[in-house]
């Protein structure tokens, strides 16, 4: 996508995903026809640039948290230019703080923030994921051990039913089981 270039200009500063996984949260949120999506750690907005593109297809809207003023600042400047800025929200502030302050009932829910808070995010959330809805967790591999308590959460809650995805730095996907 031409609307990536200009953060992914500035990639080296950030860890942001890689273009397969842009292109699979793509897939993802045209496939279930998304219309809410939240986004745990929007950084220079990379990912979010992915995600509100598939959201523009589907009508949907993106809420997107982000902790560093700076960053959300370039986010929200990288948005402008790709014209998806209408259909993205970005807060800023602490994700724990930020998230139950969300009314939206969520399709799709992508984690890339603080990993040692990734459970603590998702069973702030996970009231307001439909039955059906997904959770994506990025970088499940190579930052594991930093997210271990969320790893046997997700794989042994009877709430969620989750794989490991092997791509790029690792994803968990997890379902939303009946509420």
């Amino acid at each position: 996508m031409s609307i990536l270039k200009r953060p992914e200009r500035t990639a080296k500063q950030y860890t942001n995903i890689a273009p397969e996984n842009g292109q699979f949260l793509s897939i993802l949120i045209r496939s279930i026809q998304a219309q809410n999506v939240l986004e745990v750690g929007t950084s220079n907005g990379y990912s979010t640039i992915w995600l509100a593109a598939a959201l523009k297809e589907t009508g949907g809207r993106l809420i997107t948290l982000e902790f560093d003023p700076k960053r959300a600042a370039e986010a929200q400047a990288h948005l402008k230019e790709a014209q998806l800025d209408d259909i993205v929200e970005v807060r800023v502030g602490n994700a724990l703080d930020e998230i139950p302050k969300c009314d939206a009932i969520f399709d799709l829910v992508f984690l890339d923030a603080d990993k040692g808070e990734y459970r603590r995010y998702l069973e702030l959330v996970l009231p307001n994921i439909r039955s059906g809805g997904l959770i994506v967790a990025d970088d499940t591999v190579t930052m594991r051990a930093e997210m271990l308590d969320y790893v046997e959460f997700v794989f042994y809650t009877p709430l969620l039913n989750s794989v490991d995805i092997p791509l790029e730095d690792g994803i968990i996907l997890s379902y939303r089981t009946e509420v």
